[in-house]
């Protein structure tokens, strides 16, 4: 067998001490989303590259570099194996996902996004409509797992609805003897103590993800709420207080921030703020995203990639140091890009609709074209009909995507098929700033770079 460099192996320039005394320099695989250290003259043949230098590894070192896929036989056709991969995952019948919006409300109108909310009455029939599916989706032979996630609007304006929903579910995943995953995406403004008690007890919510734009000032002016008031301190206080009380300890908390040009400067104000109120835990991790166009345009206050990358690296090392939840490199290898790349996958809005992006939904223009079906219109538990985006795959095997050239791929799957055909171009931070997280991935492992005092 004749060994090559994977294509999709990252490897750090920066020389350390490990805890033996040996100087090594750190890698990552994204075909196993894992970072480990590879010795120093062992990462200068892999910095080389040609077969030479591989060979001269020797036959234990290309053995352990080949377990963690560092190294591949020539033979192997990488990127079809990685892509294979997407495609049996995404067309994977045991495992089914629904995105459900409760409701096209908001009682928040933040300026950098693309939904148009409003308030409509509760539709019986419709509910009805999305449980039977959701129903024969347990009942289904094929499906061992149906994983719902409650998304809006504000899906807590609709709590009743979730609650009914939620027992049906729940009713049916025991009936079946299948397994049932929930989560939810909210701006926080109605979180307390017992309702995320009830949301991870009683609805089972495994996962909550949570938007906050940066200390209180700035967030209450960012994310104010239409009766004029701000969300701040209400929603940090509950999570807090959930952390520290250990009332929903199986509940992950992910805390995203939505980052431009006009809060840039206070993100690391707003870390400190959450590491001061107790939210430094592993319970909790913190996501910051940058503000892109949702079928609205930002251009204005979008910050450009690699100055994005740039500021992140710095936020990613006063996180490490606040001890807050910070994921330095991708740690799980994407079964699927997102919902719109596998028709096991769905978003019902309020009125029924199917979609199979979940940025087109409640968006103008997008919402009238990117409707796939409507629940009236599908039989029992069968795939959504084909969406805009279910030959993605496809294109990045022809070359007429870029990712396919990318080492990030297996973690990144192409980020949004959306903007990639809007003209955008949505590559991961972690494409520009990986240096840095190996860097930081070396610091948590106690390495210290070599001559470094």
């Amino acid at each position: 067998m004749t060994w090559a460099r994977s294509r999709y192996l990252l490897l750090g320039d920066t020389e350390y001490r490990d805890g033996a005394g040996r100087t090594v320099r750190m890698a990552y695989s994204a075909r196993d989303a894992a970072a480990f250290a590879v010795d120093a003259d062992t990462a200068a043949l892999l910095a080389r590259g040609d077969a030479d230098a591989i060979a001269a590894i020797g036959a234990d070192g290309l053995s352990d570099l080949a377990a963690r896929h560092a190294v591949v036989d020539t033979a192997e056709d990488e990127l079809g194996a990685v892509l294979a991969g997407y495609r049996a995952a995404s067309d994977a019948p045991g495992a089914r996902g629904v995105t459900i919006m409760p409701t096209s409300y908001c009682n928040m109108a933040c300026d950098y996004c693309g939904q148009e909310h409003f308030k409509a009455p509760v539709d019986r029939a419709r509910v009805e409509r999305v449980v039977a599916r959701v129903e024969a989706m347990f009942a289904d032979p094929e499906v061992d797992e149906v994983t719902v996630t409650w998304f809006g609007g504000e899906p807590l304006l609709a709590l009743r609805v979730v609650r009914d929903m939620t027992r049906r579910f729940l009713a049916a995943a025991g009936e079946h003897g299948k397994r049932y995953r929930a989560r939810l995406v909210t701006n926080g403004s109605l979180l307390t103590p017992r309702t995320l008690h009830e949301l991870h007890h009683d609805l089972k919510v495994a996962a909550l993800e949570v938007t906050i734009d940066g200390p209180q000032a700035v967030h209450d002016r960012r994310r104010l709420k239409r009766n004029g008031r701000g969300s701040f301190h209400r929603t940090v206080a509950a999570l807090a207080r959930a952390v520290r009380e250990r009332t929903v300890p199986g509940l992950r908390i992910g805390i995203r921030m939505n980052v431009d040009e006009t809060n840039e400067d206070d993100v690391a104000d707003l870390l400190v703020d959450l590491a001061c109120f107790g939210l430094a835990s592993p319970q909790v991790e913190v996501h910051p995203m940058p503000v892109h166009s949702w079928g609205n345009d930002v251009s204005a206050v979008e910050l450009e990639a690699r100055r994005y990358a740039r500021r992140e690296a710095e936020w990613l090392r006063l996180a490490r140091r606040l001890g807050l939840g910070f994921p330095a490199m991708p740690n799980v290898v994407k079964r699927t890009t997102c919902a719109a790349t596998s028709r096991r996958r769905e978003i019902l809005d309020p009125s029924g609709r199917v979609f199979a992006c979940s940025e087109h939904p409640l968006v103008p223009g997008a919402e009238a074209t990117g409707v796939v079906a409507t629940v009236d219109g599908l039989a029992d538990s069968a795939p959504r009909p084909a969406g805009q985006f279910d030959d993605w795959y496809d294109q990045v095997g022809d070359g007429k995507q870029q990712c396919g050239r990318c080492p990030l791929l297996p973690v990144c799957g192409g980020s949004c098929p959306k903007l990639w055909r809007e003209g955008h171009r949505p590559c991961p931070s972690v494409k520009f700033n990986w240096p840095e997280r190996l860097d930081a991935v070396a610091r948590g492992l106690g390495y210290r770079p070599v001559g470094a005092g």
